[in-house]
């Protein structure tokens, strides 16, 4: 296959999943009292509500990428720390969902069907690689808010 065509098959890949991650952020935030996500339109399974150009050229080109955070209002939850982490978590927890859905049906299927084969492999590389990204403790990435959601309240400070 050629680069082009790779580029191609990665692109429903990387919309998908990049959409499922922040609608999860935005449908944990909902459940735990804050519809911010939901009153500006971006709860929702359109990745064009998700989209940043910038981090979808760098996934073709730099390997990572990004969407647009989903917004969310820690004034609404009953407990915001602890909520935060919440919302923080759903979104590499979604990628982790995919990936594993993804290696179920890799297993099922055999390399010859290969436009599947690598729709199927990127599904995997593209969720662990969000996930595994989006847990690194630095701000604005998940992993801060999961951090501060399971340190004392001094720390998290």
């Amino acid at each position: 296959m050629t680069k082009i065509q790779l580029m191609v098959l990665m692109t429903p890949v990387v919309l998908f999943s990049l959409t499922v991650h922040e609608y999860s952020h935005g449908r944990v935030a909902l459940m735990l009292g804050d519809n911010t996500a939901q009153r500006l339109g971006r709860l929702s399974f359109n990745p064009l509500r998700h989209l940043d150009i910038m981090g979808v050229l760098f996934f073709y080109f730099v390997g990572f990428g990004w969407a647009k955070p989903v917004p969310v209002d820690w004034r609404n939850f009953e407990n915001p720390r602890r909520d935060m982490m919440y919302v923080a978590i759903a979104g590499p927890l979604a990628n982790i969902a995919m990936a594993v859905v993804c290696s179920f049906f890799i297993r099922l299927i055999s390399p010859e069907f290969s436009y599947l084969f690598v729709i199927l492999a990127y599904g995997i590389w593209i969720n662990v690689a969000l996930a595994i990204f989006n847990m690194l403790p630095m701000y604005p990435l998940d992993g801060s808010s999961v951090l501060k959601g399971m340190v004392p309240d001094h720390v998290a400070e």
